[in-house]
């Protein structure tokens, strides 16, 4: 983009500087400018002087004329009277480029997978952008925006939540023209307090779409039945496995490495098959298949392509492992909704094997933490408990304790606070191939746990 165009677009004036130079790269913070660099100045914030001496071709665009003499006649200055109204205008300005379908996807589980399964389907027909992995964070959404390019065909954006208005800033920047959300279960109370406010935050996805435009939701998720649609004039299409939905899953089976059920769609019934365990997974492959058909990919071209999607790493992905035990490694993240799905494929594959269970701390609870660990030992016994937990942590062990008080037997409880002790608490309960369940969030972990998870999920 050239520098008149940017002028135009956020009406600035020059104060000097090339209304003909192009613009490379936009930011918002002084120490990610180079050249052909477009930098928003907000407020008073310093910049460096002495950074800019060694670049030429830079553009600041500021409300604060005195930034002219840090610059000492280098670059290209613009003037505006709000730099923060500026750069949400060149922000609007640049999405409103792209025509073209752009997918929010939110959930408190399976986003980045159902994410990866879309993109999956659309790369043999589409050019498509999309997130990284499961960096969601708002600190990424403008590197995201600008990853848009002439040739792109078709967008997918994960839009996280830590803290309510986290989804309404993300669609000021993706403006989705379709929104997908997964599911909604207890998690990120740390920010946003309470169940109630999560879940206003999860619908606050409606806002993204201006509440138009079409709406994908989990018809099975008592929680996302929660989300106000009152003022919602857009479409809404149901995807689900118990209630009546538009693309329903049925005669749900679990074959040696992976899922196998019946679609059905306005009457059509079409044999789908899956790689990767649990009916969670069902859930994120009708969530993809509903939001592709949506933007024009036959409901037999997506179920063609998943055949071949590449189970996710660290999310609930089987191994044969260590002695020829099975290892279910699901570390990615930790919360009371993911935990419940991985002890539903744990208790389906075991086949009579001991069940063991290395749970940790889940994250982001905030001063719900000891409840929800208190809840979770109501969950575990519910589902008929574990042959033997084990926590790690003192967080964990709150679960341990409880389902001990519920009538576990206190010798298959082991509590365990560093990985060495982890490793030698299996070591002498590994006996005869059991099945192994790592639930715990190693995504950022890169230390002795993972060491060990490492450890059982290699084939000896």
């Amino acid at each position: 983009m050239t520098i008149r165009e940017i002028v135009t677009a956020i009406e600035a004036s020059m104060m000097f500087g090339n209304q003909d130079e192009k613009i490379k790269h936009v930011v918002s913070r002084c120490e990610n400018i180079k050249d052909h660099t477009l930098f928003f100045h907000f407020g008073k914030r310093d910049i460096n002087k002495e950074m800019l001496s060694e670049m030429n071709n830079y553009v600041i665009v500021t409300d604060d004329k005195s930034v002219a003499e840090t610059m000492n006649g280098k670059g290209t200055l613009l003037i505006v009277n709000d730099s923060k109204q500026a750069y949400w205008d060149f922000i609007n300005y640049y999405r409103d480029q792209f025509k073209i379908p752009i997918i929010g996807v939110t959930g408190t589980c399976g986003k980045t997978t159902t994410k990866e399964m879309m993109k999956h389907i659309f790369r043999k027909k589409y050019h498509t952008h999309s997130t990284y992995l499961s960096q969601n964070g708002l600190q990424f959404n403008l590197n995201y925006l600008l990853g848009l390019e002439e040739k792109t065909d078709v967008a997918i954006f994960e839009m996280g939540v830590a803290y309510p208005g986290n989804i309404k800033v993300s669609g000021k920047y993706f403006k989705p023209t379709i929104g997908v959300i997964t599911n909604i279960g207890e998690a990120h109370l740390d920010g946003c307090k309470t169940l109630d406010a999560y879940i206003k935050a999860k619908g606050e996805m409606l806002e993204a779409l201006d509440n138009k435009g079409m709406l994908i939701i989990n018809a099975d998720d008592e929680y996302s039945k929660k989300i106000p649609m009152d003022c919602y004039e857009g479409t809404v299409r149901l995807f689900g496995i118990n209630n009546s939905s538009d693309y329903q899953a049925s005669n749900i089976k679990y074959e040696e490495s992976g899922m196998r059920y019946t679609l059905v769609h306005s009457k059509n019934m079409y044999e789908v098959y899956i790689p990767g365990h649990g009916e969670h997974n069902v859930y994120n492959s009708l969530a993809a298949i509903a939001t592709t058909h949506m933007v024009g990919i036959p409901i037999q071209e997506a179920i063609n392509r998943l055949r071949t999607f590449n189970e996710m790493d660290r999310h609930v992905k089987v191994h044969k492992g260590y002695r020829n035990h099975t290892i279910i490694d699901d570390t990615w993240s930790c919360n009371k909704t993911s935990v419940m799905s991985a002890i539903k494929v744990l208790k389906k594959i075991a086949n009579e094997k001991k069940e063991i269970m290395v749970l940790g701390k889940m994250q982001r609870l905030g001063n719900k933490t000891k409840e929800q660990h208190l809840k979770l030992g109501n969950m575990i016994m519910e589902m008929g408990g574990v042959d033997h937990l084990i926590t790690v942590g003192p967080d964990a062990a709150l679960t341990g304790k409880k389902v001990i008080e519920l009538g576990m037997d206190a010798s298959k409880v082991s509590f365990v606070d560093d990985a060495e002790k982890l490793d030698s608490v299996l070591e002498s309960i590994c006996d005869k191939e059991p099945i192994i369940l790592f639930k715990m969030s190693l995504g950022k972990m890169k230390g002795a746990y993972r060491e060990v998870v490492k450890k059982y999920c290699r084939k000896s």
